[in-house]
């Protein structure tokens, strides 16, 4: 793999792992806000993005979820969804007087028109997830070529490492034995480490031992879903920090 200079995806990618979770999850997530951000901006503007976006269906239930969260974007989103609800509007009233056994059947043998029409299955991808896996092959090919980066390998061993799915990725790129030494030997310490944890964490959960107070062991499991899951954000990094020492979901209330 020829080595790259480095450029934004580097020093991205060496801040994310001074950070709680797997750096490509975080990165994959901050480039779908700054697309959605950037986006419905667009959407207000530019007719032809609504069109794009109509044809999508919009955005998947994760990145819709997150659009609530963009600050004062509420024109471009009503904007966006009121061209999506008219074609659903628009479907519906052309089926309104078909017998169901007959719209319902070509509804299973089609693709196209009708209510096949509006299906997500056969709707372009949401744009959201196509910026976030392009931000997640980015990152993992950032890595991969930096792992003798003395700079950036530090701060691999250092952080939490990448999730289960991103480590798959990054496996499956073409690298020579050396490389792939670098990238899998932080990545089974840090396996090891939590298996030791998550064993001390389910000992104290025993009777005989719930007298003992919790220590880093405390958000082991919290940490062994983030590893195998990614998806580590801010939140779950404040979860974290408060399970450690008491080993509860600061969300929940007893067992």
């Amino acid at each position: 793999m020829s080595k790259p200079g480095k450029h934004t995806p580097y020093f991205e990618l060496v801040d994310a792992l001074g950070q709680a979770g797997c750096p490509v999850c975080r990165l994959a997530e901050r480039s779908a806000e700054r697309y959605l951000d950037g986006l419905l901006y667009e959407a207000v503007l530019d007719p032809a993005v609504r069109t794009r976006l109509r044809r999508s269906r919009g955005f998947c239930r994760e990145h819709t979820a997150m659009l609530r969260r963009v600050p004062g974007r509420a024109l471009g989103i009503a904007l966006i969804y009121r061209d999506i609800i008219r074609d659903v509007i628009a479907a519906t009233e052309a089926l309104h007087e078909r017998p169901k056994a007959s719209w319902l059947s070509r509804l299973l043998r089609r693709k196209g028109g009708g209510m096949a029409g509006i299906r997500t299955a056969t709707a372009p991808p949401c744009p959201a997830c196509v910026s976030s896996r392009d931000a997640e092959a980015r990152h993992i090919d950032t890595l991969l070529a930096h792992l003798d980066d003395e700079t950036l390998y530090t701060a691999y061993i250092r952080s939490d490492g990448l999730c289960l799915s991103h480590l798959l990725t990054a496996v499956a790129r073409p690298m020579d034995d050396t490389a792939l030494r670098r990238l899998l030997d932080p990545q089974n310490a840090r396996y090891r480490r939590l298996l030791h944890d998550l064993n001390e964490f389910i000992r104290k959960r025993d009777h005989r031992f719930r007298h003992e107070p919790y220590g880093e062991e405390g958000d082991a499991w919290l940490r062994a879903m983030s590893l195998v899951a990614g998806g580590e954000s801010g939140s779950v990094a404040t979860d974290r920090r408060q399970a450690n020492h008491t080993g509860e979901n600061p969300t929940e209330q007893g067992e």
